[in-house]
């Protein structure tokens, strides 16, 4: 395989951490240069020294750009992903702490594909059956738009689907389709589900555009990759969209410990989840 000389990989490593705050060093390069490679394939350059060579003379233009930023993410998910955030998210969040609450607005960043935006929908939708009658809308936020696009349309391989999903919410919830004439099965969301869910494109770095506050906002496994500056503004401006007593709910692997001050750390059960601390003024 190509060997990505230092200026060719200092220059992608430095371009995605400007434009997403993704960093990539030495432990990783070889993972960089696996996706460079596949973006040159896709434009139709012989390798990667082509492909260089281009961006060299006539600079990074927009489809090569949303291609080295969508590549530079990391897009792994399921349904119900690390289960004991939805244990918490339902039997503390949902029916102890927002009792009292007719409307919860519920933010997922970096929803990838979907899967956690519709995992919230479902069990919102399953207590609303058992009488909570809450209403609530989810807004999920990716910087791909690739990603964006399959989880606006809600339609998942038997593969993506029997990551994580019961059958029995998989037969209540989606549908089985077919797509391109293929002989494997999909499956795509239901209406019921869909209609809850705002999908926009957004990166974490820059202004954000969509209006209102948050009960609760899950950014789950992202800000591992960031710069500690980063991090840290990151933090500051979630804890400037959450309502009084909004939750913050990060990766199992990822801590606020000397990033921000902005929350509480509770634990419930095996969730550690951030609550915001009452004397922060929100953006409202």
């Amino acid at each position: 395989m190509h060997e990505l000389n230092d200026e060719v990989f200092l220059f992608f490593s430095r371009f995605i951490e400007s434009e997403i705050g993704i960093q990539y060093n030495e432990t990783n390069r070889y993972l960089l240069l696996s996706r460079i490679q596949n973006i040159a394939k896709f434009l139709n350059f012989s390798d990667i020294d082509s492909l260089w060579k281009d961006i060299k003379t006539h600079g990074v233009n927009e489809s090569a750009k949303s291609l080295i930023l969508d590549i530079a993410t990391n897009n792994e998910t399921s349904f119900f992903r690390d289960p004991h955030v939805f244990d918490f998210f339902k039997n503390e969040f949902i029916l102890n702490i927002m009792k009292n609450k007719d409307k919860i607005r519920i933010w997922s960043a970096a929803a990838s594909t979907g899967q956690e935006a519709y995992s919230l929908a479902m069990i919102m939708s399953e207590l609303n059956e058992k009488g909570l009658n809450k209403s609530y809308e989810i807004i999920a936020t990716d910087i791909s738009e690739r990603v964006l696009k399959q989880a606006e349309n809600g339609t998942y391989s038997q593969l993506e689907i029997q990551r994580g999903l019961p059958m029995n919410l998989m037969v209540k919830y989606f549908d089985q389709v077919s797509i391109d004439n293929s002989s494997l099965p999909f499956y795509k969301v239901k209406k019921e589900l869909s209609s809850h869910i705002k999908f926009m494109q957004l990166n974490l770095l820059n202004p954000w555009h969509h209006q209102g506050n948050f009960d609760i906002i899950f950014c789950r496994n992202v800000l591992i990759y960031q710069s500690v500056e980063n991090k840290k503004q990151i933090i500051s401006r979630f804890a400037k969209m959450l309502l009084p007593g909004g939750y913050l709910i990060l990766g199992g692997a990822e801590s606020l410990l000397q990033l921000s001050n902005d929350y509480d750390l509770e634990v419930f059960g095996n969730a550690s989840v951030h609550k915001l601390k009452a004397d922060i003024v929100q953006n409202i």
